[in-house]
């Protein structure tokens, strides 16, 4: 393993009060950076400049790497995820790729609101967390963001990046391809789509996943998307949406009008079901042995006649919140409408419908309906929104 000498010095970068700032892997210095939630105007990044400035990180492929926090207003914790490109200066159009997601506990473990008044991001975060780089993916220079949705307050979105360099025996391009993407949400705007009082649920989070506090809850403590919501899946880049209000039916015709590469929208409503936890490499509490509970799932098979047929549903739904598994993917009754469908984190199947919808690990029976992971990722945000 490689370890950054940490320097905190007052003169190092610029940094907004009351948030938390990433200590290790040692961001970008340049453009300067805040701790503040991002928007659309500064995504990725914080990019406000065409490159990036600062220490780079070397790890080798296959290490396991620490991931440490400053600061004390940690929101509740929440729900992070670590994600690379092999762009050195990232722009809209970066392809972004998980390599490990937290749900619930991050940056913070069974805390209800912060953990002091330091709100200079001075003070060391006492939880520490550690992610693994993949072993079979290419090496060379790129960059990793950490990304946070905060459990409570306002829906913000925190996305911090540090330059890094991957050491060792260059793997394939298409198992970096085959990482699910990004997730992105709460860019400021009509784009507000998690609600708060939960660890946000992913999904699509990977196989490497840590289950914190409260993220496979024995009550009802799940965050769930309401309105819009992009998600960074199938385009093969963390896609995001402008901040320009977008409809509904807009967003189902960007979809549809990127073929299989669009990014999924949820319309609204429940949060998608989390896997079992034979599914996940990750250290994983007692409490989260066990799937999201039914109970997530308010409807029932017989609620909706076009829900049990096991076929792709469009246009309206009888009851919110329920499921129809179409094979690798799933779709949810959501605002009285059947969300497209969504693909589950690799490793994994679906079974039933309504009450009866179950994910699990998947048998070694390759999955009919798998798609071109090529075909998914052909275009990014720009081509998707017309932007430069």
């Amino acid at each position: 393993m490689f370890y950054n000498t940490i320097a905190v010095a007052s003169g190092l970068f610029a940094v907004a009060n009351a948030h938390m700032d990433l200590a290790f892997p040692s961001v970008y210095t340049a453009p300067a950076v805040t701790n503040g939630p991002i928007s659309y105007s500064n995504f990725p990044c914080q990019s406000t400049a065409a490159t990036y400035g600062g220490p780079t990180n070397t790890m080798s492929l296959g290490s396991d790497q620490p991931l440490k926090f400053l600061g004390q207003s940690v929101h509740g914790g929440g729900s992070c995820q670590i994600s690379i490109t092999y762009d050195e200066n990232p722009d809209r159009d970066s392809i972004w790729k998980v390599i490990k997601s937290f749900e619930g506990g991050c940056p913070a473990r069974n805390t209800a609101g912060n953990l002091g008044s330091d709100t200079s991001a001075t003070a060391p975060d006492p939880y520490t967390y550690n992610f693994t780089v993949p072993d079979n993916i290419p090496s060379g220079k790129g960059t990793l963001a950490w990304t946070w949705i905060n459990k409570v307050g306002n829906r913000e979105f925190y996305m911090q990046c540090a330059g890094i360099e991957l050491a060792g025996t260059s793997g394939d391009q298409s198992n970096y391809d085959a990482l699910p993407d990004m997730f992105v949400a709460n860019l400021g705007g009509s784009d507000t789509c998690t609600v708060g009082s939960g660890d946000f649920i992913y999904p699509d989070p990977g196989t490497a996943v840590e289950y914190g506090n409260g993220a496979i809850p024995s009550g009802a403590d799940v965050a769930t998307t309401a309105g819009s919501c992009t998600v960074g899946v199938g385009s093969g880049s963390g896609s995001v949406a402008s901040s320009a209000a977008t409809t509904t039916e807009e967003a189902a015709s960007a979809t549809a009008d990127s073929g299989a590469a669009g990014g999924v929208f949820a319309t609204s409503g429940a949060a998608a079901p989390t896997t079992a936890a034979a599914t996940s490499e990750a250290t994983i509490t007692a409490a989260a042995t066990t799937a999201a509970p039914a109970a997530t799932a308010t409807g029932s098979s017989s609620s909706s006649s076009s829900s049990s047929s096991g076929t792709e549903q469009t246009g309206a739904c009888t009851t919110d919140g329920d499921y129809v598994c179409l094979g690798d993917t799933y779709q949810v009754c959501a605002s009285g409408e059947w969300s497209v469908a969504m693909p589950l984190a690799s490793g994994t199947e679906c079974t039933g419908t309504g009450s009866s919808f179950a994910i699990a690990a998947a048998s070694n029976k390759k999955s009919k309906f798998r798609r071109s992971r090529e075909e998914r990722r052909k275009r990014g945000l720009g081509a998707m929104f017309g932007m430069p």
